[in-house]
């Protein structure tokens, strides 16, 4: 398998940044007014994050489309904003003066972190926390981090409650699965070790640090350190897990997540499991597409939808329910550039959904097993984008918002 080298922020093609930091030169460039021009390709574009390099030193940014200014924020060398939209095969025009300060409100997306767990609020409401302390909750020991709750557009959350909160005797969750905690990272068999149950024989990912948190007029984002480790804790590899909080209309709510593996403690080998999700995620029950949910709707990019969807391969996957009467879901992004992209979908219409890329002959009957293995000092990243939506996965547009994460504007510094 390909192995693919950590970046920066993955809405911009490599392509562009050779000719963007070409427009750059002399050691004022960074102070200078630019002109920056968006192209939008074959595909209208709607509430787009988008970041593109800028020259080094810069550290601040205001821009203007020509009639308003326009949120945006430098981070991690790169000019951050959202488009808001262009229409198809249309360009758009800004203003970036690298001498001034963006004006918007620079906590508009809040990261505040503690020793147990990291808060993030988008114009002073929740979005999600991610825990990282492992916690004893009803007698389920959780073994690795995890974000809950995960609210959506009007403030709805998205994922199961239990068990990462004892819910009350109302809630129609089911206790099933205990080690599907809401969103987080795992699988079910690293270097022999299972690291996607809670079994007492299950390994653990233990938080080291946040190594950076930032806040931001539009986007918030974290990097952790972790290990994976076995039951007894002793580590058989590294992670770099960075997430990305994107500030948009009330109607969605956006986080990119990026998992970089490290072979740090030697060679690592993922085994050929179904028990694994990169990104995963346990969603509410009316989300469900058995006969436990609301009208619950489960299906692949490729249209293939409930039960048919489980192991096939897929850019993306969308599932939705009816919440006290309105529809609401989430997707899934696969980004081109991951290791065996199109991945294939751990997808249950009893309420998992997940990406497996290791797993072959799990999915396949008759298949070779597929092992997959991660030298010593190497690392391999995956990149994945979740969407929280109102409506169905054509309501809310879902294949134009993969385009827009997959095949991003172009842009060109005048």
């Amino acid at each position: 398998m390909r192995l693919a080298r950590r970046g920066t922020l993955v809405t911009v093609a490599a392509c562009l940044c050779v000719a963007i930091a070409a427009a750059f030169s002399g050691p004022a460039a960074w102070a200078a007014t630019k002109t920056l021009v968006i192209e939008a390709g074959k595909t209208a574009r709607a509430n787009v994050p988008i970041s593109v390099p800028v020259p080094e030193g810069a550290t601040q940014a205001k821009m203007t489309d020509g009639a308003k200014e326009v949120p945006c924020q430098v981070a991690e060398g790169n000019l951050c904003w959202v488009l808001d939209d262009l229409a198809a095969g249309a360009t758009k025009a800004y203003t970036v003066d690298f001498g001034a300060a963006c004006s918007a409100d620079p906590k508009a997306v809040q990261l505040d972190a503690t020793a147990e767990s990291l808060e993030v609020s988008i114009d002073g409401k929740p979005f999600t926390t991610y825990h990282v302390d492992n916690p004893k909750i009803a007698g389920v020991q959780i073994k690795r981090p995890y974000f809950w709750p995960v609210l959506g557009s009007d403030q709805t959350p998205m994922t199961r409650p239990w068990p990462c909160a004892d819910a009350d005797p109302s809630d129609k969750a089911k206790k099933d699965h205990p080690h599907h905690t809401s969103l987080w990272v795992a699988y079910g068999e690293v270097s022999g070790v299972d690291n996607w149950s809670n079994a007492e024989k299950a390994g653990w990912q233990v938080h080291k640090a946040f190594s950076k948190t930032q806040s931001g007029p539009v986007v918030g984002w974290f990097r952790e350190t972790l290990d994976w480790t076995d039951a007894a804790k002793k580590p058989n590899m590294a992670e770099v897990r960075t997430a990305r909080f994107w500030r948009l209309p009330e109607s969605g709510r956006m986080l990119d997540l990026e998992v970089a593996f490290q072979a740090k403690y030697g060679k690592v080998v993922f085994g050929d499991t179904k028990e694994g999700g990169i990104c995963s995620t346990r969603m509410r029950t009316e989300l469900r597409a058995d006969k436990d949910g609301a009208d619950g709707r489960l299906v692949l990019s490729t249209g293939l939808a409930g039960d048919p969807a489980w192991g096939k391969r897929a850019d993306w996957c969308d599932s939705s329910g009816l919440v006290a009467g309105k529809r609401y879901g989430y997707a899934i992004f696969d980004a081109p550039g991951n290791p065996a992209f199109p991945t294939r979908w751990h997808a249950r219409s009893y309420g998992l959904v997940s990406t497996n890329p290791f797993a072959v002959a799990a999915f396949e009957k008759g298949a070779a097993k597929n092992e997959v293995t991660l030298e010593e000092g190497k690392e391999m990243v995956f990149r994945y984008r979740l969407y929280f939506h109102a409506g169905d996965e054509k309501a809310a547009g879902v294949a134009a918002r993969y385009a827009d994460y997959a095949d991003p504007p172009r842009a060109t510094w005048k």
